[in-house]
Parts: structure tokens; C-alpha cells; sequence
């Protein structure tokens, strides 16, 4: 369906995937929080009515989530946190300049987007007949709502075309320097090319090359 040898992941998309190389996580089904959480040496607590929180406290690591949201919600704060956590932002957000915590908290929503649906894996899915029902395969595969898989999806359509535009730039620019070389020229060019330079040389003028 689409050419993914032009989609260009980010470093963060690079980051995440080797974050999960590295603790056995291959398949959208062990894109779990409990298991995750494990795995990073992450105490995992469950409070009612707080706002999401991860921080660190003498080399210990915590996420708390809202045991009063629905799964999916605590879900989705689960990797948001994550991302927090493990790109040093561990603390009360409310106490920073406005300006930075909004910088936290995108960068935490890239991480979470990566970390739900990282883009090999969803390299190796079985893609459905009619591209429509890819953001449907997406939310079902890696249990994310219908509009974050759509958002997910579009972006690496963007990511594909942008690859394919800057390849072909590549090979424009490419074949303007072969036609350009000499090596290239028929010999009848490069005759005429030769006549002009005794030409110059005989005028006195010289030849000056850039």
C-alpha cells in the first residue's frame, strides 16, 4: 500500500523502538502499561480523583494514574507520563514557565503517539483491502481511540510523501550534474567545447574556470 522505504522516522520514533528492543516488547499485544512499567523498574499506583503524575524519589521511579477514568484514558496517561519520566520532565509541570511546561507536554504527546503505535509495527500488520479501514486497524491492533490512530496514520502518509518528494529532488539534482559532467557530453560537444578554448587561448583572453 505504501512505500515505506521513504518514511524518515524521528529520533524520538528511533529512541522508543530501541527503548523496546530492549525489554522484549515485539508485538502490539505486549504494549501493555503493567508490563512496561515492570520492565523499567516503574512503580505503578492507582489513586481516585488526582491528576496524572510521574516523578522520581530517591532513585525510585513512580506513574500515578486516576483509577476513576476508564481504561483507555488511563491508558493514554500511562504513556504520557512514560514519556515525562524517561525524557527527564519527572515533577510538577505547574511549576514551570508556561512556555517550557507546553514544550513538556507536546514532547510527551509525541512520546505517547510512538510508544502506542511504533511505526515497525505497524510496518508488519496485514494492511486491509481499502486504506480507509487502516486508522480502524490501527485503533483495534494497539487499543488507541479511532481519532489518535487517524492522527497516527496521517502523519506517516505525510512522513512517506515527504520521503518520496526529497528522493526525488535527490535524483533530480543528480541527473542535472551527469548532463552537466563532460564525461557526459556527445563528442561533437566536446569538439566545439575544445575549438573555443583555442579560440580564447589564441585571442590572448584565457579561460578562467569556477
Amino acid at each position: 500500500m505504501l512505500q515505506w522505504s521513504y518514511y524518515q522516522p524521528t529520533q524520538l520514533e528511533k529512541q522508543v523502538m530501541n527503548l523496546y528492543q530492549s525489554i522484549g516488547i515485539e508485538k502490539p499485544v505486549d504494549i501493555d502499561e503493567v508490563l512496561i512499567a515492570s520492565c523499567l523498574g516503574i512503580k505503578l499506583m492507582y489513586e481516585r480523583n488526582i491528576l496524572p503524575l510521574a516523578y522520581e524519589n530517591d532513585r525510585v521511579r513512580f506513574i500515578v494514574l486516576d483509577k476513576s477514568l476508564t481504561a483507555m484514558q488511563q491508558r493514554l496517561d500511562f504513556f504520557h507520563e512514560l514519556g515525562h519520566l524517561l525524557r527527564g520532565h519527572a515533577g510538577d509541570q505547574t511549576e514551570l514557565p508556561d512556555l517550557f511546561s507546553g514544550l513538556q507536554e507536546e514532547q510527551a504527546d509525541h512520546f505517547a503517539k510512538y510508544a502506542l503505535m511504533p511505526y515497525q509495527m505497524i510496518q508488519n500488520l496485514d494492511f486491509p483491502e481499502y486504506e480507509r479501514d487502516v486508522p480502524y486497524l490501527l485503533s483495534s491492533e494497539f487499543r488507541v481511540p479511532i481519532d489518535l490512530a487517524k492522527e497516527r496514520w496521517d502523519q506517516i502518509k505525510r512522513r512517506i510523501s515527504a520521503g518520496r518528494w526529497e528522493q526525488a529532488c535527490i535524483e533530480r539534482e543528480r541527473n542535472r550534474y551527469r548532463k552537466a559532467s563532460s564525461a557526459n557530453w556527445c563528442d561533437e560537444a566536446k569538439k566545439m567545447f575544445r575549438t573555443a578554448i583555442q579560440r580564447k587561448m589564441e585571442k590572448g583572453q584565457g579561460v578562467v574556470f569556477r
